[in-house]
Order: structure tokens, then C-alpha cells, then sequence
């Protein structure tokens, strides 16, 4: 990255985020961010996703790899013990770094990092990671790059990478929003999140939280909170996967069987019991009976006040 040029560059790429975050989900944002930071910054290859930094250990949770061979991942996982930067990582909290970095060409080397990057053609290696956050795993780039004359990034350049991954979080985070109160999380092969909204991460923590909660699932947890889910995956690098959830507030007419909903959406239409028989051929006694049950369900005592909860349209309110 060419000096004097950081803050306009930034500023393009911000702009570029936005844009591209109303076509892409979460994965193929990941995908986009690190070809779009390799033409910013200049790097050959990288290793973009989530993980959990959380001491003694460093868990990869949801990646994906510009630049590099399909086994990346694997191979990692062979020498991840020795894995410099991932110690470095480990004591970022503490050190009050947000970055670390190896050099093939230094002096300090393990003969895993030797392997990995001489395996794949590495000569500068660096990774950042957002600030700390014990709530959750958190967004991270490596970046790497190859050749003998090859540079480590600078001071400049990892300042770049870090601000690019707060912007990051931040867009996934505040897009998880969905319209008509619907919220969205972005999850890991185990459920767990790594992006999402205050409302939809307070949802999860309520879950996790939940007293006696023994082996009920998030999708029942938040079926007896109103929801309806629905998920989107994609397989990413190395065996891992995320998932769009979508949590959609329950509507009145999802409690009704499909002969309910078709009762009282002729109610709100201002039908009697009588044309409603003739209108769907059943009985008068049975349209009776399941108005009946339609109002207990939706907690009203009258056609009108069923009609009006209908035309509103309102999410039904459950209390946790």
C-alpha cells in the first residue's frame, strides 16, 4: 500500500463493504473481504474466519482461504501446537497487541512453522484479530506473503487489516437485523454464534443461560419463545460450515392448523358461521367448534377482536 494513501483506501474500502453487504451473506462477505484486502494491501495469500482465542487454546471455527491449497486447514491442525503466531495470539490480551507475525527468514522457529511454510510457499506470515471479546469467537485475517524479497507487513498495514475487521463484525453484527422484526445470527457447525445482533446474541446467551435447561435445543428454546427458524448453510474451508439463522417472529395465524387459517381468514372477511360451512363444505357445528379453539389460541373473545389481530398482522407476544 502505497504511503499517504491509507486513509482514502480505507474509506474506499468501507464504502465497497457496504455495497457488497447488501448482495453477499456472512461466508461469501469473507470471501469477498479477502480478495478485496489482498488488492488493498497486497498480500499473496490469506486465511480469513472466526476463532476462539480463549486460553489454553486456539479453535478455528468458521473460515475461508484465499490463495491456498483445499488441505491448508488440515495441515494445520497437524502443527497447530507449534504454531508461533497462535502462542502469540494466545498472550494478545494480556500483551495488548492486535497482531503477531513470523518470519522464515528470522530467527525464531518451530519445526511446525518451518513445515507449514515452507509447504506452501510462506515467507511472512502475520494475523490479526480484533480486541478481545470473552462472549464470543472473534473475526481474524492471516495474512501472508511469498517470494525471497518478500516484506512483513507494517505497522500501517496491520492497522489497515484491524480496522477492516472491526468495520467487518460491525456490518455482519448490525445487518443481522432482518425486516419486520426478524433477526438473524450467523453460526458455526456447533450453534455457536459469530455474528449477529444485541436483541439475537441476548437470545442465544438466554438459551445457554437457561436453568434446567439439560439437552433442549436453540430451535425449541425459541419455538416456546415465538419464533419460527429458518436456516441457511454453507460449507467453508477445512470441514467447517456457517449457518444464517433467521428468527422469525410467530404470527397469529402460524398457531392454526391450515383448516383454522382458512376459518378465521373468513372471519376477518366478515363471514358467518353459516357461509363459512357452505364456503369450505363442512358443517356449521364444525366451523363452531373451531372458532372456538381459534379463540383460545389466539387469547381473544370476540370475531372483532380477532379480526383486528389478524389485519395487524402482530408477532405474538410470548413472555420468556
Amino acid at each position: 500500500m502505497r504511503e499517504g494513501t491509507e486513509l482514502q483506501a480505507f474509506s474506499q474500502f468501507v464504502g465497497a463493504l457496504h455495497e457488497a453487504r447488501r448482495d453477499l451473506d456472512g461466508p461469501a462477505l469473507l470471501n469477498w473481504a479477502a480478495e478485496e484486502l489482498s488488492g488493498i494491501i497486497g498480500f499473496d495469500a490469506a486465511w480469513l474466519g472466526w476463532a476462539d482465542m480463549t486460553p489454553p487454546s486456539v479453535e478455528i471455527m468458521g473460515t475461508t482461504l484465499h490463495n491456498l491449497p483445499a488441505d491448508y486447514v488440515a495441515f494445520w491442525n497437524v502443527i497447530r501446537s507449534e504454531d508461533l503466531l497462535a502462542t502469540d495470539v494466545k498472550n494478545m490480551k494480556t500483551e495488548g497487541r492486535l497482531w503477531a507475525q513470523y518470519d522464515r527468514d528470522g530467527s525464531r522457529h518451530t519445526d511446525g512453522m518451518i513445515a507449514l511454510a515452507d509447504r506452501y510457499g510462506l515467507r511472512k506470515l502475520s494475523v490479526v484479530t480484533r480486541a478481545q471479546d470473552p462472549l464470543r469467537p472473534q473475526l481474524f485475517i492471516s495474512a501472508y506473503r511469498s517470494g525471497v524479497s518478500a516484506r512483513s507487513l507494517d505497522t500501517g498495514e496491520l492497522t489497515f487489516l484491524s480496522c477492516a475487521l472491526d468495520h467487518m463484525q460491525g456490518m455482519l453484527d448490525r445487518a443481522s437485523d432482518g425486516g419486520a422484526g426478524d433477526l438473524r445470527l450467523l453460526v458455526d457447525a456447533h450453534g455457536r454464534p459469530v455474528a449477529g445482533s444485541a436483541a439475537a446474541l441476548t437470545l442465544w446467551s438466554g438459551w445457554r443461560g437457561e436453568p434446567g435447561r439439560g439437552g433442549a435445543s436453540f430451535d425449541d428454546f425459541l419455538d416456546a419463545r415465538g419464533f419460527n427458524v429458518l436456516a441457511n448453510p454453507t460449507a467453508l474451508a477445512g470441514g467447517h460450515k456457517l449457518t444464517e439463522l433467521r428468527l422469525i417472529p410467530r404470527r397469529m395465524l402460524d398457531n392454526f392448523s391450515a383448516r383454522e387459517r382458512e376459518v378465521a381468514e373468513l372471519i376477518a372477511e366478515g363471514f358467518t358461521h353459516k357461509e363459512i360451512a357452505r364456503e369450505l363444505g363442512i358443517a356449521p357445528t364444525t366451523v363452531r367448534n373451531q372458532t372456538a379453539r381459534i379463540f383460545e389460541k389466539a387469547g381473544v373473545s370476540s370475531r372483532a377482536a380477532l379480526t383486528r389481530a389478524i389485519l395487524s398482522d402482530q408477532p405474538v407476544s410470548r413472555e420468556p
